[in-house]
């Protein structure tokens, strides 16, 4: 009798547009165009958060990332993250297929949207202001 092969567990899934009581990582700052300029190497969330003030929710200025939580969020649809489906069909609507160069981005190995929705999540995701209200 052989051993079964033993396969690594899948990375924790990221989600790219945490809000900031559940952020692990920063990923960049929210540009006055409404963009996002991201950061590389990753950066904790407390280097950002630390320096965040209370004039504006953290969430409008940068963007963080943290674990997936699945089913403890309301865009979880009970197979895949809802909202990362959005966010990928809405822009691939209004601007066509994802260029080939994608941003740099510190978590795309484990990002939930990456994962499920491929490059159309990426092209789409520095237009993503996480709403914190």
């Amino acid at each position: 009798m052989t051993d079964p092969v033993q396969r690594p567990d899948p990375p924790e899934r990221m989600c790219p547009s945490t809000p900031a009581a559940n952020a692990t990582v920063f990923l960049g700052m929210i540009t006055p165009a409404g963009r996002v300029a991201y950061v590389t190497p990753p950066l904790p969330a407390e280097v950002a958060l630390a320096q965040a003030g209370t004039d504006t929710p953290v969430e409008s200025r940068y963007r963080l990332a943290g674990p997936c939580v699945t089913a403890k969020c309301g865009f979880w649809t009970g197979e895949h993250c809802g909202l990362g489906e959005r966010v990928a069909a809405s822009f691939q609507e209004v601007a066509g297929p994802a260029e080939d160069d994608l941003p740099r981005c510190a978590i795309r190995r484990t990002c939930r949207w990456y994962a499920e929705q491929g490059r159309a999540a990426c092209a789409a995701c520095s237009h993503v202001v996480t709403d914190a209200r």
